[in-house]
C-alpha cells in the first residue's frame, strides 16, 4: 500500500519532539528532586492554573475528566488500529505516539501533578511528627472514640446542597492554618459519567486533574458524603496525597457548626484508627470497638453491606492495582496504603491543629 502525502515524518520534526520531549521529562525529573521547588510551583503557579481550567470546567454541567479520558482512550485505539492496517507508517505512529504522551504528562504534571512532589504536611505545617508508641496510639483512639460517641447523629435526611456550601466556607475561612491557597479556583462537584461502573470498584469520590473537576459518587451513604466531599475539595487544593487528604478532610469537618457534617469526620476517619489497632494492637481490639456507640458500629457496618452490594470482586481487584501502581509511581511507595497513614497524621497534629482553629 503506498503511503498518503505528508504520511511520512521528516527527521527534523522528530528530532523537534524528542528535544521537546526530553526537555520536558527532564524538568518533571527535577520537580520529582526538589520539594522546594514544587511547593514553590504549588503556591504560586498552580493557583493560576487551577482558576483556569475549573472556569473552562464550571461551564459544562457534565465531567470533562470523564469525556477526556475516553475521547484519549479512543485516540489511541485509532492511532494502533491506523498502524495495524498500515493506514499509517510506523514512523508516523511513533511520532504520533510520543507527542500524544508528551501532551497528556504535560498536563497532567503542570495541571496539577506536582503536588506529588512537594513538601510534606509536617514540614508546610511546622509540626513535629511523633514517633510509633502503642500506648500513645491506645490513649489517642481513647480519646477519638469519645469524641464519635459524643457526635453521632442520625444522617439519613441530608441536604447535600447545603452540606457543599458548609464545606467550601470551611475551606475559605480555615486556610492559614490549614496552610493552603483560597480559592483556588472553584469548586463544583460534578456527576460521574460511569457511576455504576465506579460503584462497582468501590470508588466513592476522585478528582479529575485534567479540568480540575470533583467528583463524588451519588451512590455513597449520607454519613460519609461530607468527608468524602472534602477529601475530593483537598486534592483540588494542591493536596495530593491520599493520607494528607484524609487529614484535611477530618479537620474541615470538624470543626463544622452542622452536627451532621461533624458526625462524618468522625466515623469516616475511626476505621483507619480501629484498622491500626486492629494490626498494631490486636489484643486491645475488642475491647476497644465495644466502646463505641452501637449506631456507630451500626452505619459502619451499613455502609460496608451498602458498598459490597454493588462490588464487582475483578473489577475492584484491577481498580486497586493500578491505582496503587499509580501512586508508586509519583512516589507515593505505601500506594493504596497511604490512606490509612492518616493515623500518624492525626496523632501528631490534632491537638495542635484544634488549638490552631479556636
Amino acid at each position: 500500500m503506498g503511503l498518503k502525502r505528508g504520511d511520512r515524518v521528516g527527521k527534523g520534526q522528530f528530532i523537534r519532539l524528542l528535544i521537546m520531549a526530553g526537555a520536558l521529562f527532564a524538568l518533571i525529573f527535577l520537580f520529582s528532586l526538589s520539594p522546594t521547588l514544587s511547593e514553590w510551583y504549588m503556591r504560586r503557579i498552580y493557583p493560576v492554573v487551577a482558576a483556569i481550567l475549573s472556569f473552562v470546567s464550571n461551564i459544562f454541567p457534565f465531567s470533562l475528566y470523564d469525556l477526556f479520558l475516553v475521547l484519549a482512550v479512543l485516540l489511541l485505539i485509532g492511532l494502533i488500529v491506523s498502524a495495524i492496517i498500515r493506514k499509517i507508517s510506523f514512523s508516523r505512529f511513533l511520532f504520533s505516539l510520543i507527542r500524544f504522551v508528551t501532551v497528556m504528562v504535560a498536563w497532567f504534571y503542570f495541571g496539577w501533578g506536582i503536588a506529588y512532589f512537594r513538601e510534606d504536611f509536617y514540614t508546610r505545617s511546622d509540626i513535629v511528627e511523633k514517633r510509633y508508641d502503642p500506648e500513645v496510639l491506645k490513649d489517642f483512639t481513647v480519646r477519638f472514640i469519645g469524641k464519635a460517641n459524643l457526635c453521632y447523629v442520625d444522617c439519613r435526611d441530608m441536604d447535600r446542597s447545603e452540606v457543599r456550601k458548609e464545606i467550601e466556607s470551611l475551606y475559605r475561612s480555615l486556610c492559614e492554618p490549614l496552610r493552603i491557597s483560597y480559592p483556588n479556583g472553584k469548586r463544583n462537584p460534578k456527576p460521574m459519567m460511569f457511576e455504576p461502573l465506579y460503584s462497582k470498584m468501590g470508588v466513592s469520590g476522585y478528582f479529575g486533574p485534567f479540568f480540575n473537576e470533583i467528583h463524588v459518587n451519588n451512590y455513597s451513604l449520607n454519613f460519609t458524603y461530607p468527608s468524602t466531599l472534602a477529601h475530593e475539595m483537598a486534592h483540588q487544593f494542591g493536596i495530593a496525597l491520599e493520607s494528607e487528604a484524609n487529614l484535611y478532610a477530618f479537620v474541615i469537618c470538624a470543626h463544622s457548626d452542622n452536627e451532621k457534617i461533624r458526625y462524618s469526620a468522625y466515623v469516616s476517619t475511626l476505621r483507619y484508627l480501629l484498622n491500626d489497632i486492629y494490626q498494631f494492637l490486636p489484643e486491645e481490639y475488642e475491647s476497644l470497638r465495644a466502646s463505641i456507640r452501637p449506631e456507630i458500629i451500626t452505619d459502619l457496618r451499613q455502609n460496608r453491606e451498602h458498598w459490597l452490594a454493588a462490588r464487582d470482586e475483578s473489577l475492584s481487584a484491577m481498580q486497586d492495582k493500578v491505582y496503587d501502581g499509580y501512586l508508586k509511581t509519583n512516589k507515593i511507595s505505601s500506594g493504596q496504603a497511604n490512606y490509612s497513614e492518616v493515623v500518624g497524621l492525626l496523632v501528631s497534629s490534632y491537638d495542635t491543629l484544634m488549638e490552631r482553629f479556636r
